[in-house]
């Protein structure tokens, strides 16, 4: 499965695919997408060195680890899509955000809270830019 593909999937079809864990290879899709290791995507989705390649190992991603790594492929495929291109919105996550209190969006997205607040600040832009 493509990192698109399981973004601009509907509930129903989501809901079913993270029950039965994600394929631990989206990590290393992700983490090549974003130009970073697998160690540095490891941090916003909450996974030890040792439990990612153990991950890696086994094929599947737990439940909690799985609705990570999907809310994050949904951050980069709405900054993608706002912002005009992959190479933008890769830009933009790893960058300091004013409105994100000069914090990255990676960082953000440690937790729901940020990024909804990431959520927040794309729309932000969507609205100027198609306003």
């Amino acid at each position: 499965m493509e990192l698109n593909h399981l973004a601009s999937l509907e509930w129903p079809k989501t809901a079913a695919l993270v029950k039965e864990g994600l394929s631990a290879r989206l990590l290393r899709k992700l983490a090549d997408q974003l130009s970073l290791g697998l160690d540095e995507l490891a941090i916003p989705l909450h996974l030890t060195t040792r439990t990612l390649h153990r991950r890696m190992e086994h094929g599947r991603l737990s439940l909690d680890e799985s609705e990570r790594l999907l809310a994050l492929t949904k951050i980069v495929a709405q900054a993608t899509e706002i912002l005009g291109s992959e190479a933008k919105a890769i830009h933009w996550l790893k960058s300091p955000v004013p409105a994100l209190r000069g914090q990255t969006p990676l960082a953000c997205a440690e937790t729901q809270v940020g990024l909804r607040e990431v959520e927040d600040v794309l729309t932000r832009i969507e609205d100027v830019v198609y306003s």
